[in-house]
């Protein structure tokens, strides 16, 4: 980890030192990414780490607001490799990758105040071989999403989500195959279900540092074939630190996802632990 971690500073060094002072509009950006992931229950074998490369599109700054009647898009594809992956799943590859979607229009203001909207969402999520235990898992938004910011010098943002949701997970995992005799078609589940998403975002005015503390929860409620289920729990915190200037973007970042289902397929609590760091160039 210590050589993925002084490859990523090393990066970062190179590309601060390509830009000017200025800053720009463009929402076009690449990020680098090191962290690492493991499993509350089973830290030595799960324990993963890796790098990856993002390409990012984004018509929202981290440190702007929702305006009315603008369509708002923010892409992001990454390609992650790892240097360790789960030692006990053969068929896990090293490299992964995910794409995720999020679209806004916000179509009123609320109480005539240009600081809180109301929006419509439209939120994708994809990820093939990126998560611990899962070959492919995807879910799709569609909902609405309220926004609200605080303050004149310092500012708080508040984001709030709910939609209804499809969730899809194809599960590749080796132990609950070996050992319980369970086939993929038992392990893979996909149905319908309720999104929530609550956003809390501090920015200090004077430096730029953004404080994250983000909640999202999935509920698989209908649809599921044969009684299954799927639902989630995730909780991001982090802080956002500007460098040179607001195209040059430092992040920390620590994620606690909890994932249930109708079974135990794996013998432990489902609880995926993350941290990264990740240095972002707008051009």
């Amino acid at each position: 980890m210590r050589n993925l971690l002084l490859s990523a500073v090393i990066a970062t060094s190179f590309l601060s030192g390509q830009v000017s002072a200025e800053t720009t509009d463009s929402p076009f950006a690449m990020s680098i990414i090191s962290g690492m992931e493991a499993y509350e229950d089973s830290p030595d074998s799960s324990l993963s780490k890796g790098v990856g490369l993002s390409l990012i599109w984004d018509d929202l700054r981290y440190d702007k607001t929702y305006k009315l009647d603008k369509n708002y898009f923010r892409v992001r594809g990454t390609y992650y490799y790892e240097s360790d992956s789960e030692k006990y799943d053969e068929d896990r590859y090293r490299d992964s990758m995910d794409l995720k979607l999020h679209y806004q229009r916000p179509f009123m203001n609320i109480n005539n105040n240009a600081d809180h909207t109301l929006s419509f969402v439209g939120r994708y999520e994809g990820h093939y071989n990126s998560q611990q235990l899962e070959e492919f898992e995807q879910l799709a938004v569609l909902g609405l999403g309220l926004n609200n910011r605080y303050g004149s010098d310092n500012f708080y943002d508040l984001g709030l989500t709910l939609g209804l949701a499809y969730s899809e997970e194809e599960k590749d995992d080796d132990w609950p195959r070996e050992a319980q005799g369970i086939t993929e078609d038992e392990l893979n589940r996909k149905g319908y279900g309720y999104y929530f998403a609550w956003s809390n975002r501090y920015t200090f005015g004077h430096s730029g540092v953004q404080l994250v503390l983000d909640y999202s929860r999935y509920d698989g409620l209908w649809g599921y074939d044969n009684d299954k289920s799927y639902t989630f729990n995730k909780l991001s915190m982090g802080a956002i630190v500007p460098l040179s200037n607001n195209n040059n973007l430092l992040h920390f970042m620590t994620q606690y996802i909890d994932r249930e289902s109708e079974q135990d397929l794996i013998g432990f609590d489902d609880v995926l632990y993350r941290v990264a760091v990740e240095y972002v160039h707008y051009f």
